[in-house]
């Protein structure tokens, strides 16, 4: 492996991808350039569906294993070399005891054959990065180090983007369980939870806060008169001007159909409470 690989892989682990496909993208690119003759393939092992899909794949010789293409699970090498049964390296793989069998390797004619798996903190691996060739004998360690290293960068940017699409999804149902849909505050549940503590907090001489309660002026007959959609748009922005007013420390929240409350914890006097009312 050359200094400018080596450097080029150093680059990469750096980048910040903006997504799993494009950090796919580039390490196939680098490999290609560095594997003569043959496929550099990305592909999913996937144990839930039986099934070896081919999620990227650049260069020739491997028809059979273009991008998007799907293999029964046993039928693939790559399940045979993330599960130790078979080497991760070969020369001659119709000689092989495991590759020579698979009917890939007969239809394909597939010879030379170097990867690494793409596995996870937790020991489960999801997927695989390999070069294949109908040549004899075309990969040796030093191809092996690098879908090695290409391996374990891939698998940082899988987990990287199941944890942030995780992250995402509980937001959503954090959300989903405390926020109002229409204006993203706090709903009356959550809001009287922060107005309990906040209460105690007072009566034991911590902090001095007030509570004040506002409610579009007309409300029910804006609903009337234009309907529910203008009226939605009224609540809507008076949420957005209550959340934008409060500070860090207070707590606004909906409290009602067309109600809203503010806790303002810590507030300067009823002069303070009467000043942002």
């Amino acid at each position: 492996m050359t200094d400018a690989v080596v450097s080029e892989f150093a680059r990469l682990c750096a980048q910040r991808f903006v997504s799993l496909g494009d950090a796919v993208r580039s390490v196939l690119s680098l490999l290609e350039s560095q594997v003569p003759d043959g496929r550099v393939i990305f592909g999913e092992l996937n144990y839930n569906t039986d099934e070896y899909r081919v999620l990227d794949a650049r260069g020739d010789g491997i028809d059979v294993l273009g991008a998007g293409a799907r293999l029964p699970l046993h039928e693939s090498f790559c399940v045979h070399m993330a599960g130790d049964e078979a080497p991760a390296l070969v020369g001659r793989a119709s000689k092989d005891p495991v590759y020579g069998k698979l009917e890939l390797q007969k239809t394909a004619r597939v010879e030379s054959y170097v990867a690494a798996p793409v596995e996870l903190g937790d020991g489960t691996r999801v997927a695989s990065v390999c070069a294949m060739s109908k040549q004899r004998d075309r990969y040796d360690w030093r191809q092996r180090d690098l879908m090695t290293i290409a391996a374990r960068l891939i698998a940082y940017e899988w987990e990287r983007v199941t944890r942030e699409s995780k992250l995402r999804q509980l937001a959503q149902q954090q959300r989903a369980l405390t926020g109002d849909p229409l204006t993203g505050l706090p709903m009356r549940e959550a809001f009287l939870e922060a107005l309990d503590r906040e209460w105690h907090l007072s009566h034991r001489g911590i902090t001095e806060s007030y509570i004040l309660v506002v409610k579009p002026r007309g409300i029910e007959e804006v609903r009337a008169t234009s309907g529910n959609a203008v009226a939605d748009l009224l609540l809507q922005s008076t949420g957005e001007v209550l959340a934008t007013d409060v500070r860090r420390s207070d707590i606004a929240g909906r409290v009602g159909e067309h109600s809203f409350g503010a806790i303002l914890v810590g507030c300067n006097g009823i002069e303070g409470a009467e000043a942002f009312l």
